[in-house]
């Protein structure tokens, strides 16, 4: 399991609230819709631009299809904003072999940075999707995981397979009894082993942050 961390220039409403607002973005995750439809689920916070502004330019930005936002301070909202032109995570979510782990996060140069945990022989593929759809990416890191970071080859077993049939998507694709039944796993045995993957990758992304 490597560890890939990455940053690529904001696209559609998240580049309009970076420059045009000084707002911070945060994915705090993601889903595929249809067609080429990705529902972020974000946090949005900005010292120079109130809730209220900041929710009209994301439902007033040319590739926001719907956006069901709340504030939760005067220049702060969460919620979710449903686009056409996030390729990098329609490319996250087509790989079936990457682990976003978020939130990814605008820095101070608008630049969003993701970081994904995915197997080796897939990170040339997925890096070739991004150069393919004209996203001009910078990475940061590529790391092994050490032994004691990373998973046990049951833990990643079972976490491709639930990431592959949509455990992870919102709303699930495949429920908790039907992925144990798949696996040949009961379901107290599986949620044991994704929390326990969840916990280890987790825990290794704020150790990397910190």
């Amino acid at each position: 399991m490597i560890q890939l961390q990455f940053t690529v220039p904001p696209e559609g409403w998240i580049k309009t609230l970076c420059h045009e607002d000084s707002a911070t973005v945060k994915i705090l995750s993601m889903k595929s819709g249809k067609s080429e439809e990705i529902t972020h689920f974000v946090d949005v916070v900005s010292d120079k631009t109130d809730a209220e502004k900041l929710g009209n330019d994301i439902r007033e930005s040319t590739d926001v299809v719907s956006s069901e936002m709340a504030s939760v301070g005067l220049n702060r909202l969460v919620g979710a904003v449903t686009s056409t032109d996030c390729y990098v995570c329609s490319s996250i979510i087509n790989s079936n072999s990457g682990y976003f782990v978020g939130p990814a996060v605008t820095g101070s140069d608008c630049r969003v940075s993701y970081k994904l945990f995915m197997s080796g022989d897939a990170i040339p593929l997925f890096l070739q999707t991004l150069h393919d759809k004209g996203v001009v990416y910078e990475i940061s890191e590529i790391a092994k995981l050490s032994a004691k970071q990373k998973l046990t080859s049951k833990q990643e077993r079972v976490l491709k397979s639930a990431l592959e049939l949509g455990y992870f998507d919102y709303p699930k694709r495949v429920s908790t009894e039907d992925l144990s039944k798949r696996l040949g796993i009961a379901p107290s045995t599986l949620n044991e082993i994704l929390r326990r993957a969840e916990r280890r990758i987790i825990k290794v992304y704020f150790e990397e942050a910190s």
